[in-house]
């Protein structure tokens, strides 16, 4: 007989939690005079607490348009119940312990997204960071690129959205890390690469260390890993969205250039280099000409110096820069001769 008394008192305390809480929250303040002297009691303090502990903490979440959907659901309970409270004890028992149940588990459920939800990551165009993680990682994000970052007790799971990044990985046997990026997956306990996604290719290189590559590219479902491709120190892997992956002995200076502000082109195609240039913002560099876009050069140049890029190759190639539009500068093979730059 104790026993029920004691419950039906502790279900009536989390009722009137649960309906503080609601009141507050419409009135949009932190307390009353009211609220103090009901606060007073011990008892009603233990119930304030359980009630308000996760929706505090995540009431940035709870104002997401996904979560308002669950909250208002709890408000609703929660205010029924506030307005039940001169009903008879057995009817104001179960009421009020289904408000403060909505509300401690709308609390739960923000809690348990708040913790799984991953960090993101991302520079503007002509934008370099260069970002520590919570376990001492290194993550360097080259020009307009996103990666987002969830750490959970047994792995280190990021993706590589678009652009490049290079991982500089703290060794952490318990918990591999691995980064996805389209059909590849890199997975390592402690090493160096970079993965360049920019391009028509996906581009392992491979800094130090060892990592395994999974590929499901060859699954045209894209839900398996069906592949796998160990990487040594200095070795590069090239795979597309539908080809098997292709691994060659990488120019790691070229591959790690942009780290460092700078472009690295060797024997490169003018079509190649244009699209590289053109990311670091700008006047942007158009080729029409497909005899010009296959055109070869070597040479090293400041990412964002678009202009070095044109005098560069007008300098030592048979082509000339035209204006077309504030913006744009396009090149053309010598024969044409006005509005030339």
């Amino acid at each position: 007989m104790m026993d029920s008394v004691r419950d039906s008192e502790a279900e009536r305390r989390l009722a009137e939690a649960a309906a503080w809480r609601v009141r507050l929250a419409e009135a949009e303040a932190r307390t009353s005079l009211e609220f103090e002297q009901w606060l007073s009691e011990a008892k009603n303090q233990a119930a304030w607490q359980q009630v308000s502990r996760g929706w505090e903490m995540f009431d940035d979440l709870a104002r997401a348009p996904a979560m308002m959907s669950v909250r208002d659901a709890a408000i609703d309970d929660a205010e029924r119940t506030r307005r039940s409270l001169r009903e008879p004890l057995r009817t104001r028992r179960w009421a009020g312990l289904a408000a403060a149940m909505v509300v401690l588990g709308f609390a739960g459920y923000a809690g348990y997204a708040w913790w799984n939800q991953p960090d993101d990551y991302s520079t503007a165009v002509g934008e370099r960071r260069v970002i520590t993680l919570a376990d001492g990682s290194k993550l360097s994000l080259d020009t307009d690129s996103e990666v987002t970052v969830r750490y959970r007790a047994h792995e280190r799971a990021l993706q590589l959205l678009k652009g490049q990044a290079r991982f500089d990985v703290a060794h952490d046997k318990k918990r591999p890390f691995s980064v996805v990026a389209g059909s590849q997956k890199v997975i390592a306990t402690g090493t160096a690469f970079n993965i360049d996604m920019a391009g028509p290719r996906v581009l392992v290189t491979l800094i130090e260390g060892r990592v395994v590559v999974l590929d499901k590219s060859a699954d045209t479902s894209q839900r398996l890993w069906t592949g796998r491709t160990e990487l040594k120190s200095g070795q590069q892997l090239a795979a597309g969205a539908r080809t098997p992956p292709e691994v060659t002995q990488a120019n790691i200076a070229r591959a790690t250039a942009w780290t460092n502000g700078q472009i690295v082109f060797d024997d490169e195609p003018l079509s190649s280099i244009a699209e590289r240039v053109n990311r670091y913002g700008g006047p942007q560099v158009v080729i029409a000409d497909p005899k010009v876009g296959a055109m070869k050069i070597s040479g090293v140049l400041n990412a964002g110096d678009t202009l070095g890029f044109v005098e560069i190759v007008t300098h030592y190639l048979p082509v000339r820069a035209f204006s077309e539009g504030p913006n744009t500068i396009a090149l053309q093979g010598e024969s044409r001769k006005a509005g030339s730059l």
